[in-house]
């Protein structure tokens, strides 16, 4: 409590503060505090500051200040609003070198790049840090490490802060087994914000012991939305067609019953993965191309396996006068458009691939012109898949609306097929509508209400596509009932605003320019109207359709 000046330095870089006792927390004792590192030492009043003036000799911070005056001035950058493809901005702040920042910027391009820890303790890479900023501090992989679940864990909180303001979600999700027999399951978050901006968010990547039942799977999927606090918020969720995936969501159903009662609607929650779909269809009904794929797909890889190879089958396309157009691709066989392109590429070389086959006695997978003459026929079904596998698979723009347009322009691509006079492309069209009605046998109008809401379609759109996928008398049935949803739903969605709206006042407000009178009428005209205003629904249908 003393008032007599301290004449030591040291205190223009210290302050003294009570703090409890270690000792005894009951009782207070005098410290000095650094203002830079904010470390404390004991302190009695008129002692000595020996230990206060060599602390600043060591005090990391304190030079690191110091130090920073003394560097040339750099130009200051203001924060961007530029963002790259991991969402991070990617302007510089203009505050000058802070370690702790530098840290959480090595952690974030670490996890988006997938690098090494280690990384950090390379030569060059600490080279280069210093050669950027002297202040810079060497970490170690097991810093950067924590860093890197520290800065998880905030971004993580901060995502769960903006999911408040979310009214409705979408969930993907995919299970797989890794090469060291380990499986993952991966749950992602689809979501419009508040820009009506389209969002993607990976929830959990976790891994999930056997048995990969439904029930585990439902469990897990429900652990994990009642751990991120949406499980009121959840809409629908998109799954292939593996059977455990459908008893998982008749699990899921009872437990969103249970929690939300009837705000669930349990009737539009299932969505089928189109574009695995798609994919099944299109492999079951080309099994008579199934000889050209394994052989061109064999064939890719003979020529990628060896540089010679590839030369000699370039020179060969020279000598015949081929031009060199697009590069012999290797497809993914769970996408139905890359084993499209494979073939379609191939194509054009059917002539060097025989001609290299008499030259190389090894080469073994020389596909024959009947084979090709059987793509040939079928190409224009087998583009019609690859165009809507195309399109499924978009992540940019929304997909539910584009459906049933694409499911209609197969369907008709299918009946081509099934009155064609080759028996063999016959049997395919058959076999592959069959396939394609088995799998949305169940009724889900959640695509046909995406579709209906697309301002260039409408109802007239529906009513069209229903009449071209179904006879007359399932379409008129179709129709009837996807009217019903819709103005079920509608009810539900225009109750819940009116209920959320504020309650309007009967009483008139007098600081208004409305004269009482025209209150007066207001109450004559709710008691005495018998006929409800057109909805919002009604204006909306009965408005023309937007350009295409």
């Amino acid at each position: 409590s003393s008032t007599s000046r301290e004449s030591s330095d040291c205190w223009t870089f210290f302050e003294k503060v009570m703090v409890k006792s270690e000792k005894d927390p009951k009782v207070e004792e005098l410290k000095a505090k650094c203002m830079h590192c904010h470390n404390l030492y004991i302190y009695v009043q008129g002692s000595s500051t020996t230990t206060l003036n060599r602390h600043m000799k060591k005090c990391k911070i304190f030079k690191n200040k110091v130090a920073t005056k003394l560097i040339q001035s750099r130009l200051g950058y203001k924060p961007s609003n530029v963002r790259g493809e991991s969402g991070l901005p990617l302007g510089v702040p203009s505050n000058g070198y802070e370690h702790t920042t530098m840290k959480e910027l090595i952690a974030k391009m670490v996890a988006v790049h997938n690098y090494s820890f280690r990384m950090v303790e390379h030569e060059w890479f600490n080279i280069v840090m210093k050669y950027s900023n002297p202040l810079y501090q060497e970490i170690g992989r097991k810093a950067i490490r924590a860093e890197c679940l520290r800065v998880f864990n905030k971004e993580k909180e901060i995502l769960k802060a903006a999911l408040k303001n979310v009214d409705h979600i979408s969930l993907t999700t995919d299970m797989w087994t890794s090469n060291q027999t380990i499986s993952y399951m991966c749950v992602v978050a689809h979501y419009i914000d508040k820009h009506w901006r389209m969002q993607t968010r990976v929830l959990a990547f976790m891994e999930l012991d056997p048995p990969h039942s439904g029930n585990v799977m439902a469990v897990a999927l429900f652990e994990c939305v009642t751990e991120w606090k949406i499980e009121n918020k959840i809409v629908s969720i998109t799954l292939d067609n593996a059977s455990n995936n459908d008893s998982a969501v008749r699990d899921l159903k009872a437990m969103f019953s249970v929690r939300r009662g009837t705000d669930f609607e349990a009737k539009y929650f299932h969505v089928r993965c189109c574009a695995h779909i798609v994919n099944l269809v299109v492999q079951d009904g080309t099994a008579c191309m199934s000889t050209l794929v394994t052989n061109l797909r064999e064939t890719v890889k003979y020529f990628k396996k060896s540089p010679s190879r590839l030369h000699k089958f370039v020179e060969i396309c020279r000598s015949l006068g081929l031009k060199i157009g697009a590069h012999l691709t290797l497809d993914v066989c769970t996408r139905w458009s890359s084993t499209y392109k494979m073939l379609e590429t191939g194509r054009p070389y059917r002539q060097a691939l025989v001609s290299y086959a008499d030259s190389d006695a090894n080469y073994k997978w020389k596909p024959t012109n009947k084979e090709w003459d059987m793509f040939q026929l079928i190409e224009p079904l087998l583009f019609a898949f690859a165009r809507v596998t195309t399109a499924f698979s978009g992540q940019s723009y929304p997909t539910a609306n584009i459906f049933y347009p694409h499911i209609v322009s197969i369907k008709i691509a299918l009946r081509k097929a099934m009155v064609h006079k080759d028996k063999t492309y016959n049997a395919m069209g058959h076999a592959m509508m069959d396939k394609f009605n088995k799998y949305w046998e169940e009724p889900n109008n959640v695509m046909v209400l995406a579709t209906f809401l697309d301002p260039r379609y409408k109802m007239k759109y529906v009513d069209w596509f229903f009449g071209q996928i179904y006879d007359e008398d399932k379409a008129e049935t179709e129709l009837s009932a996807f009217k019903k949803d819709l103005d079920k739903l509608y009810e539900k969605f225009d109750s819940q605003k009116r209920q959320a709206e504020p309650q309007c006042k009967n009483t008139c407000n007098t600081s208004t320019s409305m004269p009482p009178a025209d209150s007066e009428f207001l109450s004559f005209l709710s008691s005495t109207s018998t006929k409800r205003s057109k909805s919002e629904l009604r204006n909306y249908m009965d408005d023309a359709n937007e350009g295409m």
